[in-house]
């Protein structure tokens, strides 16, 4: 028995710009704008509506809903230990401007991105015209993204299940972490092998693909691989 079918290596990562980002985009998971302040919000109704709601940050919107910034509970304590003129201060005075958005179009890998490359725990979500439609937490994308990588096991089980696969059930292990999927078991034929593997690298949000693969029989005219 052979392992590894794709050109002689165990592990085969595919280029970012051909492969999808995932398959959930923001407006899958992101959250409604449950509260929102303006910029002239006073200190202590701040302090309430981000106490109430939980979520660490309040997005400031002007009177037409267009994202003006965002205040965090750490600019709140901050505040407070600056001094006693923490009372007089507005959302303006608090917020940081202009906020880091995301779009509802955007992909949950791409909201990632911009989450860990600002040092961020939260993006608002704008429309078109800058205005304030949800708002996306860290958690949200952590569930996004583990549901994308169980559809995409989902996918690849049923391909390596199907009547005719050639693959060996009981032999059968696949698992996907960010979208790379990892297979291992055993098939009839070395071409069953890579029939799966072309098919599990076609699938819709595969970012790479190890494969562990191995066959009973050789029916191809490659040279033995290892």
């Amino acid at each position: 028995m052979k392992h590894s079918i794709l050109d002689g290596t165990a592990a085969d990562t595919f280029p970012a710009a051909a492969r999808p980002a995932g398959r959930a985009c923001v407006r899958d998971c992101m959250g409604g704008p449950r509260v929102a302040v303006t910029p002239g919000t006073d200190f202590a109704t701040l302090v309430a509506v981000l106490s109430a709601s939980q979520r660490g940050v309040v997005p400031v919107v002007s009177p037409d809903g267009t994202m003006t910034g965002v205040v965090a509970v750490s600019d709140l304590l901050a505040a407070y230990a600056d001094g006693d003129r923490a009372g007089a201060l507005l959302a303006r005075d608090l917020m940081t401007a202009p906020a880091v958005t995301a779009t509802a179009d955007m992909s949950c890998a791409e909201a990632v991105t911009l989450l860990s490359g600002n040092a961020v725990h939260h993006l608002p979500v704008v429309d078109g015209d800058g205005r304030l439609i949800g708002l996306l937490s860290a958690q949200d994308l952590l569930d996004a993204l583990r549901e994308d990588d169980e559809a995409i096991r989902a996918d690849a089980l049923a391909l390596a299940l199907t009547p005719g696969s050639g693959v060996v059930p009981n032999s059968l292990r696949i698992r996907c972490e960010r979208g790379r999927v990892a297979v291992s078991g055993r098939t009839r034929t070395r071409s069953d092998a890579a029939a799966l593997c072309l098919q599990i690298a076609r699938i819709e949000g595969v970012t790479g693909l190890a494969d562990g693969l191995s066959w009973d029989v050789d029916d191809t005219d490659a040279s033995p691989v290892g």
